[in-house]
């Protein structure tokens, strides 16, 4: 016979496993950011990742390294030379690789990572996985067995990156796509299939970079749009919670006094007495 449940003993088995999040806050003393960063050419991609606090490391797909001229920032080229021979895909592996190995050991000497940029980084993956099958396209080009391989390879070394306790951003172009279901046109991340559609959400915080030209003294200025809309519906903030921190756009202004970029954005969220991990200032 079975006995009757003493209901007032009875206790769920998530009691203990589970946290209120009204009971969570953001630690500031431990908040790592987890940036993409997406925009046209010239938007301001490359230049604005220098406002990240901390010393940084740029690995440099794009080849527009020169743009960081005068800044305190290391450069890590990872540009390829030769499409037969895959070597800026296996540089960025090694490198990953010893990254997490130095990071697991405390002798990683930089608070943060960006990686300029994401759609280049799909074109060496797919120099890499060009190497997997000889069956090729037309005039060498790749054929439908190489890019399962490509869109794998490159979205694991995405999440294997942002998984690593330090500042990671990312940075890319955008494309205009149809929805084939709605017909209507949205801006998406410029690679791969399905990745396009995945890979914002991977982030924390994605920002659309733009510029416009002042009409008063024909000045260009940059901004990031840290919340969707239209035909831009991924971008998003986690600092941003409820829009109580900043109203978009926010404009990156070198020009002034100040803070600019994620720096202006941490001042915002936390407030300037408080110095985000890594700054030396």
């Amino acid at each position: 016979m079975t006995e009757p449940i003493n209901e007032t003993k009875a206790v769920s088995q998530f009691a203990s496993a589970v946290t209120s999040a009204k009971d969570m806050s953001l630690d500031a003393s431990t908040y790592k950011w987890k940036v993409f960063l997406a925009g046209p050419s010239g938007s301001g991609k490359t230049q604005s990742i220098v406002t990240l606090p901390g010393k940084n490391l740029v690995v440099d797909f794009d080849g527009r390294a020169s743009t960081l001229a005068g800044h305190d920032i290391d450069i890590y080229p990872c540009l390829e030379l030769d499409s037969k021979l895959p070597e800026a895909w296996n540089k960025a592996e090694n490198l990953r690789r010893i990254m997490t190995a130095e990071i697991k050991k405390g002798i990683f000497p930089y608070s943060g990572v960006i990686f300029d940029g994401l759609t280049m980084m799909g074109r060496i993956s797919l120099n890499w996985a060009l190497t997997l099958d000889p069956g090729r396209g037309l005039g060498g080009s790749a054929a439908r067995q190489h890019y399962g391989p490509q869109m794998d390879a490159l979205g694991k070394y995405v999440l294997a990156t942002l998984a690593l306790p330090i500042n990671i951003v990312y940075t890319g172009h955008l494309e205009l796509l149809e929805e084939e279901e709605t017909g209507a046109h949205k801006f998406y991340p410029k690679i791969t299939g399905k990745l396009r559609t995945e890979v914002a959400n991977w982030f924390n915080e994605t920002y659309y970079c733009y510029r416009v030209r002042d009409d008063k003294d024909q000045r260009l200025r940059y901004f990031w749009q840290t919340g969707g809309s239209g035909r831009q519906e991924f971008f998003k903030s986690s600092l941003n919670n409820l829009g109580k921190y900043w109203k978009d756009p926010v404009e990156l202004d070198f020009s002034t006094e100040g803070a600019h970029g994620f720096e202006d954005l941490w001042e915002r969220r936390f407030g300037k007495e408080v110095k985000a991990p890594g700054s030396i200032k």
